[in-house]
């Protein structure tokens, strides 16, 4: 007899009729610990779902079109794992993948039932590091959508990642997400910070907090529409932060800029600080950068010495050359 259709004698009359109950026994799974599954697992139900629930899910299933059709699934396929006692690891042999793909209400091969269940188990997608393969699959099907206007829909692109993919394992749409996000996106900024986007930085970080998505859309315009990931804002957070040396106590009420309330006294004069820092850098080099002395330089020219001005039909030339050598003299003398 199949390990899925065990029947339990303690059963009740109700129970052991129901239409389900050859595929699941239900008297086992209501009997079992749940607390081991949920410190391992990403269970979608605190308490077991009763028959009628489970019945109203499978009938559900077997029809064309259902709305949460992924969650009932993921439900039913779950509550099966669960009947059969699956080790906490999920790793089982190929011949109960087979009887898996076999009980579930939809079809799916049991290759892709064993890489779906991966995702149950917690942090599961961060233990495999991103392959060459993957990142050159990913970047494809992410450009594929935005040339037919489809947009970023991550539970698509990962499904469709994950068919396309040899792994065993499968890649949840947040961590597509995190990967084209943090990788992967062309319009990534990987240049060196400068003290201007510091400045800029934090400035906006002290206004509007830890929302570091919205922090990097807003400082794209800035850098000529290069972003900087929400991972390297958060890096750079850190190490201005912790370079900053603030014993001075400034007042906030006094300051020019509004205040998230993200931030408590501590972070908003040590923000201040840098800020002020920052400010006295980038004033002191737009001075020196614009900054000029007659009398210790000189005025040279390049090899165009004429100035064309044209108005309307007529255009005029100047020869700058003469002016030039003239002002150049007077200094020298």
């Amino acid at each position: 007899m199949s390990f899925l259709h065990i029947q339990s004698y303690q059963q009740s009359t109700e129970e052991s009729s129901h239409p389900l109950n050859s595929k699941l026994n239900f008297v086992q799974i209501q009997a079992i610990d749940l607390k081991p599954y949920k410190k391992k697992w990403r269970l979608l139900f605190n308490n077991v779902p009763s028959p009628k629930i489970l019945e109203s899910i499978y009938n559900d299933l077997q029809g064309q079109t259902i709305e949460d059709r992924e969650t009932k699934e993921m439900i039913f396929l779950q509550c099966i794992l669960l009947n059969m006692r699956a080790p906490l690891n999920l790793k089982l042999n190929e011949e109960q993948w087979i009887h898996i793909s076999e009980l579930m209400p939809t079809y799916k091969t049991p290759l892709k039932w064993s890489q779906i269940c991966q995702q149950f188990v917690h942090q599961s997608a961060y233990n495999n590091p991103w392959s060459e393969n993957e990142d050159k699959l990913l970047l494809d099907i992410i450009l594929s959508f935005q040339r037919m206007k489809k947009g970023n829909k991550w539970s698509k692109i990962a499904r469709e990642l994950n068919e396309r993919s040899l792994n065993k394992f499968i890649r949840t749409p947040k961590q597509c997400r995190e990967r084209w996000g943090n990788k992967l996106d062309p319009s990534i900024n990987r240049n060196e910070w400068t003290d201007q986007e510091d400045l800029n930085f934090l400035q906006l970080l002290l206004q509007h907090g830890r929302r570091w998505a919205e922090l990097s859309i807003r400082l794209s315009p800035i850098t000529n529409n290069q972003k900087r990931t929400e991972f390297s804002l958060k890096h750079r957070f850190k190490k201005l932060i912790s370079s900053t040396n603030s014993t001075e106590s400034r007042s906030i009420n006094g300051t020019k800029y509004a205040i998230s309330s993200d931030w408590n006294n501590k972070e908003i004069n040590k923000l201040l600080s840098k800020i002020s820092h920052l400010e006295m850098k980038t004033s002191q080099r737009e001075v020196e950068n614009f900054y000029y002395h007659p009398l210790t330089k000189q005025i040279k020219l390049n090899d165009f010495n004429k100035l064309v001005i044209i108005r309307g039909s007529s255009k005029v030339e100047l020869d700058l050359s003469i002016l030039f050598n003239q002002t150049n003299s007077q200094f020298n003398d």
